[in-house]
């Protein structure tokens, strides 16, 4: 009787010689290949579709008082000046408060937000729950009695790119800014 050792061995000889006779280097390549591309299959199905991350703009001119525009926008898509609220919950003195804005400036990365009312409005957000997340920015800006609004969507995932996709974004914005979803 061998023993394990000699078994293992034996078998690590043989499985050695029949790679090297019975195995052109042709079929290690393909073999080779077959690996490599499984692997960048399961490599993009574990990022779900991330790519670089790529940024769509659109712009229109819509027949609505600058300000109205922005109460819209700023409802529907929950816009906030988090920088105002960090800064008032720091200046109050309780310790609570000081744990609450750093929880705040925490979870609000992403968010912009610049106002000169009844002139200009920026207004940013990270939209979803995907890591990195989508982002959306909306500037408005006074046009004679309407408002001129410009859209810029950036998104990681292919999924969130496609033209159909961002077209719905667009169009969202453009109606709750004109009154037409709420």
């Amino acid at each position: 009787m061998r023993s394990c050792n000699e078994k293992s061995g034996l078998l690590t000889l043989c499985f050695s010689l029949w790679l090297l006779t019975g195995c052109s280097a042709q079929e290690i390549a393909e073999w080779n290949q077959k690996i490599s591309d499984s692997g960048h299959q399961v490599s993009h199905t574990m990022n779900g579709g991330m790519q670089k991350r790529e940024q769509r703009e659109y712009d229109v001119v819509i027949p609505v008082d600058i300000d109205t525009a922005a109460a819209r926008l700023r409802r529907y898509y929950g816009f906030e000046d988090v920088n105002a609220k960090i800064r008032a919950l720091r200046q109050s003195g309780k310790e609570s408060d000081q744990w609450a804005a750093t929880a705040i400036a925490e979870e609000s990365r992403g968010w912009e937000w610049e106002v000169t009312p009844g002139s200009y409005y920026k207004m940013g957000a990270d939209m979803g729950k995907r890591n990195p997340p989508a982002h959306i920015v909306i500037e408005l800006e006074k046009n004679g009695s309407g408002t001129h609004m410009y859209i810029t969507y950036s998104a990681s995932y292919s999924d969130t790119l496609t033209p159909e996709f961002v077209q719905e974004i667009f169009k969202t914005a453009n109606d709750v800014a004109a009154g037409k979803r709420r």
